[in-house]
C-alpha cells in the first residue's frame, strides 16, 4: 500500500502548531526576566506560521513574489529559532555569527539568481532545502561535538543531523527529478521533509524550554557553589569537593597538601581604603592564586579574608614551592587603579589521607601553622606536621 500524506493538512498543523508554541513559551517564561533568546524564538515561530500560511494559499496568490517571500520567511524564521537555541545553550559565539552571515549572504544570492535568471520550482526547492540544511548543520555539529554537553543537547544534535540529511535528500530529489516539483508534489523526500518540519517544530520548542530549565539549574548550582565576590568555590562546595578528592587520593595512596591562606592586616585595608577597595583586593587575590593553580587543584573561600587550597598528588617539597610561589605572586600583584600592596600568610600540611579523610583535622593543623606564620611576622609560609598538636584551641 502506498504511503501518502495530505500535505495541506500538515501545513495546517504547522501553522496552528507554531502559533500555539508561541503561547506555550510565553506562558512558561511569563515570570522570567526578559531575554533576547526568548524574543528571537517567539518571532521565529510567528514567521514560520506566516510562511506555512503563504505556502498553503500560494495557488491563490498572484505572481512568484509570494513564493520568494515564503522562502525568505522560513529561512529567517528557522534561522532565528536556531540562533535562539544556540544562545540558550550558550553556543552562539563569534564563529556562529560568522557562519550565519556567510550562509545568509549565499542564500540571498542564490535565491536572487534563480528568481531573475532561471525561475523554476525545482531549483527554488533545491536552493531553499540546501540553505535550510546549512542553517541546521551548525547546531547539529555543535550539539553533538561539544565536550561536556548535556544529553539533551546530544539528542537535539542527532535530530538536527537527521533533518539536515532529509533536506539535502530533498534538494537532490528536486534537482534530478524528471518532472516538475512544487511544495505539494508527492514523493518520499517531500513526505520526509514535512514530517521533519513537524517534528522539528515540537523538538525546537521542547528543546528551548528544557535548555532554559538547564540554564536556570546551572545558575542556581553556581550560586550555591560559588562565592559571589571572588568567583571561586564557597566554603560548603570546597569542603564537599575536598572530601571527594581526598577519598580518591586515599584509594591511590597519594599525598594531598592543604594550604590555609589569610590576607595580612585585611581589616586595615578596609579601614584605610574602604570596603570597595577591600573587595577589589579580594578579587585580585583570588584571580592571582587561581591563575597559578592546576586543573585538579581546589580553591575556595572559607570566610572573610581566609582561603583554602587543596593540592592532590602534591608532596611536601612541591607544596612548599607552590605556597611560596603564591605568596610572592600576591606580594608582587597590583590592584588596578590603586597603589595598595598587600601580603598573605600561609599554613601548609601534607598527608597521605586515610580512607575516611578528616578535613577538619587538616584545617586545624594548617590553622596552627598559619597562626605561627602570623606570630612570626606574617608574609611567610609555615608548615605543620601530621601529628603536630595545634598551638591554638
Amino acid at each position: 500500500m502506498d504511503f501518502q500524506l495530505d500535505i495541506r493538512t500538515i501545513l495546517i498543523t504547522l501553522i496552528l502548531g507554531n502559533m500555539f508554541m508561541v503561547l506555550l513559551i510565553a506562558a512558561y517564561r511569563f515570570r522570567s526576566p526578559h531575554d533576547k533568546a526568548t524574543s528571537f524564538f517567539a518571532v521565529s515561530k510567528w514567521l514560520q506560521a506566516a510562511c506555512w500560511l503563504l505556502v498553503m494559499i500560494r495557488d491563490s496568490l498572484p505572481g512568484p513574489r509570494f513564493v520568494l517571500l515564503s522562502n525568505a520567511l522560513i529561512l529567517v524564521g528557522g534561522g532565528l529559532e536556531i540562533i535562539a537555541l544556540l544562545m540558550m545553550a550558550e553556543e552562539f559565539g563569534a564563529d556562529a555569527r560568522r557562519y550565519y552571515k556567510v550562509i545568509t549572504i549565499l542564500s540571498v544570492l542564490s535565491f536572487g539568481l534563480i528568481y531573475f535568471f532561471y525561475n523554476s520550482d525545482n531549483l527554488r526547492i533545491a536552493s531553499a532545502s540546501l540553505a535550510a540544511g546549512l542553517f541546521i548543520a551548525f547546531p547539529a555539529y555543535r550539539f553533538t561535538a561539544t565536550r561536556g554537553g548535556s544529553p539533551l543537547q546530544t539528542v537535539m544534535g542527532l535530530v538536527y543531523t537527521l533533518l539536515a540529511s532529509i533536506l539535502v535528500a530533498r534538494a537532490f530529489a528536486a534537482l534530478f527529478s524528471e518532472r516538475d516539483m512544487n511544495v505539494f508534489s508527492p514523493g518520499l523526500a517531500q513526505h520526509l521533509y514535512y514530517i521533519g518540519m513537524f517534528l522539528i517544530m515540537i523538538l525546537g520548542t521542547v528543546g528551548f524550554v528544557l535548555l532554559s530549565k538547564e540554564r536556570s539549574y546551572d545558575e542556581l548550582r553556581r550560586m550555591a557553589n560559588v562565592d559571589e565576590l571572588t568567583g571561586i568555590l564557597n566554603r560548603r562546595a570546597f569542603i564537599v569537593q575536598a572530601q571527594i578528592t581526598a577519598a580518591a587520593a586515599a584509594e591511590r595512596r597519594e599525598p594531598i597538601s592543604f594550604l590555609l591562606i589569610d590576607i595580612d592586616h585585611f581589616k586595615q585595608v578596609n579601614d584605610n581604603y574602604g570596603h570597595v577597595t577591600g573587595d577589589s583586593a579580594l578579587r585580585n587575590f583570588a584571580a592571582t592564586v587561581e591563575f597559578r593553580l592546576g586543573p585538579r587543584d581546589l580553591f575556595g573561600r572559607y570566610g572573610g579574608e581566609e582561603f583554602a587550597v587543596l593540592l592532590p598528588g602534591v608532596d611536601e617539597e612541591e607544596s612548599d614551592r607552590k605556597a611560596e610561589l603564591l605568596r610572592q605572586a600576591v606580594m608582587n600583584s597590583r590592584i588596578e587603579g590603586h597603589s595598595l600592596q598587600y601580603t598573605i600568610s600561609i599554613g601548609v600540611i601534607t598527608v597521605i589521607p586515610s580512607k575516611k579523610p578528616q578535613l577538619d583535622l587538616l584545617y586545624k593543623l594548617s590553622d596552627a601553622a598559619l597562626y605561627k606564620a602570623k606570630k612570626d611576622g606574617r608574609n611567610r609560609v609555615v608548615r605543620s606536621r601530621w601529628m603536630e598538636e595545634p598551638e591554638r584551641s
